[in-house]
């Protein structure tokens, strides 16, 4: 599961390769690889540049990746500003796709390869590589690993709130009827349904919503259960390693 600066980072690459698609579509060469007299004109091209999206319209940007992000930085920056990065500005999915059709007739231009990254010269073997000395002793073979909830801060437990009233939210309208109800109203409150997992058991309906890529500090989840009325909505507080799976994290109180 990528991490948000990962998952910004990628968002941000898309954008770039998406500006390079489009300014592809928009010229042409000439035999010697120079631009053609009609790709210097200064007239205006017949096809408009893509509309640029940014705040409150990422949320709806067919991505859901891009929304459950774009969700997630207003949140926090409303509980503290300034605490998650923006997302870059990006092409809606309609526009670019008008925008890369090209000359009507004419081949596409071939997108110019990348140069190859040079590759770093090897470590000898024999030649130790200097640590940071301040790097903390790497835990033993048999230290225990940590399943037990962690305390959120209070940038987090502001966004938990925020979280818990669109999960409400999405089924005010009445309880799930199965999990398959409960993962497509998630899904359409923009909840990515790979970080939806079903927590084993008996008993009522129950998931686990895992928005640590999501949260500034890595560490807030959301306890999804299905009640007569709608669902109940609890926020932990989840240790931040991935080989800890969500629904293993012991909460206070509960199993």
């Amino acid at each position: 599961m990528p991490t948000p600066q990962r998952l910004l980072t990628t968002v941000a690459l898309t954008a770039a390769a998406l500006g390079a698609l489009t300014l592809t579509a928009c010229g042409t060469q000439g035999a010697a690889g120079k631009p053609a007299p009609a790709a210097l004109s200064a007239t205006p091209s017949a096809t408009p540049s893509p509309r640029m999206l940014s705040g409150e319209e990422l949320e709806r940007h067919p991505d859901p990746t891009v929304r459950a992000q774009a969700v997630a930085i207003r949140i926090t920056n409303t509980c503290a500003p300034g605490t998650a990065r923006e997302l870059p500005p990006l092409p809606a999915v309609t526009d670019l796709a008008e925008e890369v059709k090209g000359p009507p007739g004419g081949e596409q231009p071939p997108v110019p390869a990348e140069p190859p990254v040079p590759a770093e010269p090897p470590t000898p073997a024999d030649v130790p590589v200097p640590l940071p000395t301040d790097l903390p002793e790497p835990p033993g073979v048999d230290a225990p690993a940590s399943y037990d909830e962690v305390p959120l801060d209070k940038v987090d437990r502001c966004a938990a709130d925020a979280h818990a009233d669109r999960v409400r939210a999405a089924f005010a309208a009445g309880p799930p009827a199965d999990e398959a109800a409960l993962r497509k109203a998630l899904a359409g409150a923009d909840y990515l349904p790979e970080n939806v997992h079903r927590m084993p058991g008996g008993g009522a309906l129950r998931v686990r919503v895992d928005l640590r890529d999501l949260s500034p500090n890595d560490n807030l989840a959301l306890e999804v259960t299905a009640t007569a009325g709608g669902v109940r909505v609890d926020a932990f507080g989840a240790p931040t390693g991935r080989d800890r799976e969500i629904t293993e994290i012991r909460r206070t109180g509960r199993t």
